[in-house]
């Protein structure tokens, strides 16, 4: 069995996946209210949680799934991007997990886990697909052409998509993460009216610009007198019974404005780059991925296209173990010479994947 482990962030998970790669067990320790008074993550708080939550959550699992240390044939880590101290206590883990085992350690891209998420509950998706990472610290378009064979195609210049969703909803009074309350606030505005202005309109990029929407959201908010700085942030429930009608209203309409000019960006993206490069699959992946708006826009482009939609369930979009497990199970099957114990392998801010550059 492998175990698998990611801290690349402010999650702290693991999982077990047998020698096929399909998952026996996946678990998730969450930081969001170490974190939710500061508005985001703190890299201090985090890596301290990752330090005193990783060994709790490995022999939890273990136990749950009857599993014992001699039952493991690998350990999966993930090596890179994220935030370096919370990456160092999962790589520092790992290596002395597999050294006392004397077991493969296989570090992995967490990008690259994202990007085969997919696989985990579509084992039918095949190579070439286009694939849009989405989450709070990345946004990028990616070909996928094969295992280890990627080729940016674009990605955000500024913010990341996850990221503008974490401000917008910081500026309207909720809490991080920010993303899954301006889709519920958007429910009540089913056909909203303000025209934002769309980012790179009429440009020939694949690119990605959310810093313009960001600020056009914070005018907006400003001229309504809704814009909430430096005050209490409240959580959704909360404000739907506290609030009144009429400036339920206003914050629903920006919310749901906001995302309607997202879900334009990121279809007329895939459609650009679809015309480049016409695969019959399509990907969504990430953090962002679980939002239900932008899997139904892609579900209809790819349907009008006649290709193939796939994105990862819900609980497999946002940071998870059974991914970084994934990837692997992947690469260990394809090294029948065997895979290294390397005990110099470091943790690392970025990777190759998000050092990549795209040709425009």
């Amino acid at each position: 069995m492998i175990l698998a482990l990611e801290t690349s962030c402010d999650d702290t998970a693991a999982a077990l996946l047998d020698l096929d790669g399909k998952v026996i067990l996946s678990r998730i320790a969450s930081q969001i209210d170490f974190h939710k008074a500061f508005g985001g993550v703190v890299p201090e708080i985090a890596s301290r949680q990752h330090l005193k939550v990783l060994p709790l959550l490995v022999k939890h699992l273990l136990e749950e799934s009857q599993t014992s240390l001699k039952d493991l044939t690998a350990i999966a880590v993930t090596q890179a991007p994220g935030l370096i101290g919370s990456v160092l206590v999962g790589v520092s883990y790992a290596k002395a997990m597999a050294w006392s085992l004397d077991i493969p350690l296989v570090p992995v891209d967490h990008l690259e886990g994202h990007l085969l998420a997919p696989f985990l509950d579509h084992p039918d998706l095949e190579f070439p697909y286009l694939a849009l990472i989405a989450s709070g610290g990345h946004t990028h378009l990616l070909l996928a052409q094969g295992l280890g064979d990627y080729e940016l195609l674009g990605k955000t210049l500024d913010d990341a998509l996850g990221e503008a969703y974490d401000k917008t909803a910081k500026m309207l009074g909720f809490p991080y993460p920010g993303g899954p309350l301006i889709e519920q606030l958007a429910e009540h505005c089913p056909n909203p009216g303000i025209a934002f202005p769309i980012p790179l309109k009429g440009k020939k990029t694949l690119n990605f610009s959310f810093s313009g929407l960001k600020t056009a959201v914070r005018n907006q908010a400003i001229k309504w007198e809704i814009l909430v700085e430096k005050k209490e942030l409240i959580d959704y429930h909360r404000f739907i019974q506290e609030v009144n009608k009429e400036k339920l209203l206003l914050i629903a309409d920006v919310a749901a404005s906001f995302q309607q000019v997202v879900e334009k960006i990121v279809s007329q993206r895939i459609q650009q780059a679809l015309k480049q490069f016409p695969v019959q699959r399509i990907v969504l992946t990430g953090g962002v991925a679980a939002n239900q708006g932008l899997r139904r826009v892609l579900n209809e482009l790819a349907e009008k296209k006649g290709a193939g939609f796939f994105a990862p369930s819900p609980h497999y979009c946002t940071d998870n173990a059974a991914m970084i497990g994934y990837t692997a199970h992947c690469y260990l099957k394809a090294s029948p010479q065997g895979y290294p114990l390397d005990l110099f392998m470091n943790a690392a801010s970025k990777s190759p994947l998000s050092r990549l550059e795209s040709k425009e």
